[in-house]
């Protein structure tokens, strides 16, 4: 039984494992494309300021990057939010799986020791 524990243990650690770095590299992407998209907001900036003829090609210019700066960020926080809800659902589940052999390995070591007693 205590090997059967140990096994069970240890192949929770290693779904946690998994899953920790799963999540950490889908995370890692997200910081990554925010870090480009800020990148790309520069420089189209700097573009802008380079050729815009007048107040009103650079005012106008500036509303349109701030709106595609925005939609782009949403969709980034979409895609940070999705990566948070599936590892959540993904980590519950494996608590309730956890919790469920748990109660499985304490219901055959009652009935274990009611038999030796």
């Amino acid at each position: 039984m205590f090997t059967q524990s140990t096994e069970t243990a240890m192949e929770a650690g290693r779904k946690i494992a998994e899953l920790n770095m799963r999540t950490m590299e889908r995370l890692m992407q997200q910081q990554a494309d925010i870090a480009a998209t800020y990148m790309d907001m520069a420089t189209k900036g700097m573009s802008l300021f380079s050729k815009a003829k007048g107040m009103q090609d650079l005012i106008s210019g500036q509303a349109e990057l701030s709106r595609e700066f925005s939609e782009r960020n949403m969709e980034i926080l979409r895609k940070g939010m999705t990566v948070a809800n599936e590892s959540g659902t993904e980590y519950t589940s494996l608590v309730q799986e956890g919790v469920k052999t748990a109660q499985e390995r304490i219901a055959e070591a009652t009935k274990a020791t009611l038999k030796a007693a």
